[in-house]
């Protein structure tokens, strides 16, 4: 079905059929149920979601060996983050959880002394997303900081890395 054929049939109903398909959609679909939860949640209920999603990034870096470290698990975190997003509606805490998968990363990369090009990846892509998302909620000057800060880091592990990073920090910048 199309927007347009969705529009025309919600036009078409009486207030009390709306709010009966609303009600319906939300005991059918967990993902309804997860976006009101965060629309009309309090502020403690979106702090445990995010809370609950930095603890499954910081698990899929974590590895047993120091000598042989496991790869990280960078499609199920990209699969967490995009999950969180779609019912996430503040930009400012996704773009929090994007810097800390940067965050964990860059610790993993220096940890473990691993470096690859999906980890970079993951790591750039991560950083572009969270400082679009900054830009967008005009939360510039909070986050600067430690968006300066993962640029030093990454400049440590990779000189590329970084100056890709400070190319887009330059967004950034506050006034």
């Amino acid at each position: 079905m199309r927007k347009s054929q969705l529009i025309k049939h919600l036009s078409t109903l009486e207030e009390e059929d709306l709010r009966q398909e609303i009600l319906t959609l939300y005991d059918r679909s967990s993902e309804v149920k997860k976006y009101y939860s965060m629309e009309l949640g309090s502020h403690q209920d979106r702090e445990k979601l995010f809370a609950k999603a930095k603890a499954d990034i910081d698990s899929k870096y974590k590895t047993k060996s120091y000598r042989r470290p496991r790869r990280p698990r960078i499609a199920k975190i990209k699969k967490l983050l995009s999950e969180v997003e779609k019912v996430s509606i503040y930009q400012d805490e996704m773009a929090d959880l994007h810097l800390y998968n940067c965050e964990c990363a860059l610790s993993f990369m220096e940890n473990y002394r691993f470096i690859s090009t999906p980890l970079f990846n993951t790591i750039f892509y991560s950083f572009n997303k969270a400082v679009d998302m900054i830009v967008a909620s005009m939360e510039n000057e909070t986050y600067y900081d430690r968006c300066k800060s993962l640029c030093d880091r990454a400049d440590d592990q990779s000189g590329v890395l970084g100056d890709e990073m400070r190319n887009k920090l330059l967004e950034l910048k506050p006034a």
